[in-house]
């Protein structure tokens, strides 16, 4: 790849993830290629040298997020100054991410854009989770604890419960750590 090539993909990533939190601000459909090109320090016009349309831009983050979302659940499971406990809550606070501050009125509009523009991507990075996960609770014995469970079907389940307690209107941000410590503790038994 040559010099000049590799400095328009850097830049086209610099605006994929310049874009992501503008998406979850104002949703989809309220973004405009003015917001994208602000956020990236560009005019309208730079913009368009990079991305045809705001769907482009759109597609771009998501494959973006979903690669650093990736990189920071195996970072937070291969941790080895924490317990199996916090490496499993960290993973899942990760593989959240900013996702998870958004009003919910802008996740449900994401998630159905998403789901016409990046179904395969997410539905990768939640294989990703729930083999990354089985595979802690493998090496922990989880199933052994849960017989007649294996280790994928305790990971999906914690996925499960990672995703409800996101997205419950009855959770309070500030209550969503202590639920999914305890859906934790339901698969590996208490915190030592």
């Amino acid at each position: 790849m040559t010099g000049e090539s590799e400095r328009a993909r850097s830049r086209s990533e610099e605006i994929a993830d310049a874009a992501v939190p503008v998406f979850l601000r104002f949703g989809l459909r309220k973004t405009s290629m003015d917001d994208l090109a602000q956020a990236a320090g560009l005019s309208r016009q730079g913009l368009y040298l990079h991305f045809k349309n705001k769907q482009e831009i759109f597609q771009a983050g998501l494959q973006r997020l979903v690669a650093q979302t990736r990189a920071a659940v195996a970072r937070e499971l291969a941790r080895a100054d924490l317990s199996t406990h916090e490496r499993l809550l960290a993973a899942f606070a990760a593989a959240h991410g900013p996702a998870a501050t958004a009003t919910s009125a802008e996740v449900g509009e994401l998630l159905t854009a998403t789901s016409e523009l990046g179904e395969s991507l997410l539905r990768d990075l939640e294989c990703f989770v729930i083999d990354a996960v089985a595979d802690v609770l493998r090496a922990e014995g989880a199933s052994q604890r849960t017989p007649g469970l294996r280790a994928e079907d305790l990971a999906y389940q914690l996925l499960s419960v990672a995703a409800g307690v996101k997205t419950l209107h009855t959770i309070p941000p500030e209550d969503r750590t202590r639920h999914m410590q305890a859906a934790i503790s339901l698969v590996l038994g208490p915190a030592e």
